[in-house]
Order: structure tokens, then C-alpha cells, then sequence
């Protein structure tokens, strides 16, 4: 008799950890709308989630030698352009990401906001994967991974109509943003797959990723105070869950730097990718934040077929 493998006991459990690191990524959604709506200000709200993410990187890298060797591996590739400057810019997307999940999640819910953002990064992989930004270099289009892009859409829209009656403006907005910020969301995932390919240690890549969106939500900040619009919060009595949102996203990146190593890409983002939506619709559920109906669950149940049907559609691509 032979003893159970200790490499299908590591994929069980790093299969069980992306899991719950995408269920994290709802909660982080939940965390940083509530945030804002106590706040008053979604830029508040983001500099916090960012900021505080920044500040255990910080760190990390203080008590990790091995991180700050890794972070001076990065800025040598810059400086002899194995690694272009712009390449290590993914940050910004995910300010920009941040700025919009706490605007937009107290206007939608988390569920309808994760499809959305769902549909624009599953969407723009294919241009992504098309003129090769990522490290893996260029994914030729075929129809399969087309048509399953657009059905990302599809599940949108459905979704969309739970809602009924007429959209308000607000609501597109935050609809339209959302999808924009995933669609940045695929590449930021490209050029970090380069920077980590150069550092080699995920702390250091992670580091750089928030150092950029952090600076970028200052600088926007800094533009509303000098417009005059930024303004105190409007209480500092908020529950203490919504602040941990910023400690949950770069536990979400370490887990899945982590299990992509045991699990594959297809089978790390799938798994990402259910955790979130079905912790998404749970979270609506529990907090009464948004109806869920047969339309937002049938949007689900599409968006997650098609994200399924062109992760599979790469993976047949690569092994042709």
C-alpha cells in the first residue's frame, strides 16, 4: 500500500486557502464601502485601505532581508532596462481600483459590483494576453475566449437587472467605473507578473505595487484639498471590520503568489473567482446592503461559466 501523496495533500490545501483569499477580496469591498459611507468620502476611505496595506509591507520589509534584497533586485532591472519603468507602475490601477470599490460598493452591493468587475477584466485579459504585457508573453485570440469575454458581459447586464425600474445616474456611474477598474485590474496583474519575475520575492513586488497606488491616492487627495473639496471626515466612529481592508489585500496577493506555484494559474484565479462572488452574494444576504434576486444570481452563474470558459480556453491554447 502506498501512503497519500504530500503534493495532492499541498494542492487540497492551497486550493482551500485561494478560496477563502477570494472570499476575502468581497469582504475587503464590504470593508472599504463601509468605510466610505461612514466617512463621507470615498478618497478617505481608499488612502486608509491603501495606506494601512502600505504600512505592514513597510514592514515586512524591515524585518525581511531576503525582501529588501529583492526590492534592489527590482531597481537594478529598471536601471538596465530588463524591467521598463512603466512596468513597475501597476499600483496606480490598483488606487484607482480601491478609490472606485469604496464609491461604488455602497451604491451597488458587493455582488453586482464583483460581476461587474469581473466582466471588465475578463474583457480586457484578451487584449492583455494579445500584445503579450504580461511575463507570459503573446496569447493569440480565438473565438472560444472571444465569445467567453463577451458572455462575462452578458452576466453584467443581467445582474444589472436585478435592480429593476429605471438606473438611477449615479448607479451607471458606479457601473461603468467599476468595470473600467477591472478592466485596469488585468494590467495591473501583467506588469506585477513581470516586476515579481525581477524581484523574485512577492513582499518586495507587493511593496512596489502599493507604494504606487498609495502615491497616487495622495496625489489625488491632494488635488481635492487644494480644489477645496476634501473635506474632514464626517465621523471617526466606524466599526473596526472596515478597517482592516487594506491588511486583507495584501493577504489576498501573498496567498495567491503563494498557491499559483501548486495550483497553476486557470486553477488559482478560478478558485480566487468563486470565493469572491459566492462571498459576495453571501455578504448581501447577510447585511440586507442589496436585493438578491434570480437576476444576480443568474448573473453570477454566467459570470462564472465564462470566466471558467476562457481560463480553460488559455490553458488549451498554451498546451497547442
Amino acid at each position: 500500500m502506498t501512503t497519500a501523496h504530500p503534493e495532492r495533500s499541498s494542492v487540497v490545501l492551497f486550493a482551500l486557502a485561494t478560496l477563502a483569499a477570494g472570499a476575502g477580496a468581497a469582504v475587503q469591498a464590504k470593508a472599504n464601502g463601509a468605510l466610505a459611507t461612514r466617512l463621507g468620502a470615498p478618497v478617505e476611505a481608499a488612502l486608509w485601505s491603501f495606506g494601512s496595506g502600505w504600512l505592514v509591507l513597510a514592514l515586512g520589509l524591515a524585518l525581511l532581508p531576503a525582501a529588501r534584497r529583492a526590492l534592489a533586485d527590482v531597481a537594478r532591472a529598471v536601471r538596465r532596462q530588463n524591467l521598463q519603468w512603466w512596468e513597475v507602475l501597476g499600483g496606480l490601477f490598483g488606487g484607482f481600483f480601491v478609490a472606485v470599490q469604496s464609491f461604488a460598493v455602497p451604491q451597488m452591493g458587493v455582488a453586482l459590483f464583483t460581476i461587474a468587475m469581473v466582466g471588465g477584466q475578463t474583457a480586457n485579459a484578451l487584449l492583455v494576453d494579445r500584445i503579450g504585457l504580461g511575463p507570459a508573453g503573446r496569447t493569440p485570440l480565438s473565438m472560444p475566449r472571444v465569445l467567453a469575454a463577451l458572455a462575462t458581459f452578458v452576466g453584467v447586464a443581467v445582474a444589472s437587472s436585478a435592480r429593476g425600474g429605471t438606473v438611477h445616474a449615479l448607479s451607471l456611474t458606479a457601473l461603468l467605473l467599476t468595470v473600467a477598474a477591472g478592466a485596469g485590474m488585468s494590467i495591473q496583474q501583467a506588469i506585477n507578473g513581470k516586476v515579481n519575475l525581477a524581484s523574485g520575492h512577492v513582499v518586495a513586488t507587493t511593496f512596489v505595487n502599493f507604494t504606487w497606488g498609495f502615491a497616487a491616492l495622495c496625489g489625488y487627495a491632494l488635488a481635492l484639498f487644494s480644489a477645496g473639496r476634501l473635506h474632514s471626515p464626517r465621523t471617526l466612529d466606524v466599526p473596526w471590520w472596515s478597517l482592516v481592508g487594506g491588511v486583507i489585500g495584501v493577504v489576498y496577493i501573498a496567498i495567491a503568489a503563494a498557491a499559483v506555484r501548486h495550483l497553476g494559474v486557470l486553477v488559482t484565479a478560478l478558485m480566487s473567482l468563486t470565493g469572491q462572488l459566492v462571498a459576495a452574494v453571501l455578504l448581501d444576504v447577510v447585511t440586507h446592503a442589496a436585493p438578491v434576486t434570480a437576476q444576480l444570481l443568474a448573473g453570477v452563474a454566467i459570470t462564472l461559466t465564462a470566466a471558467a470558459a476562457a481560463g480553460l480556453a488559455a490553458q488549451r491554447g498554451t498546451r497547442g
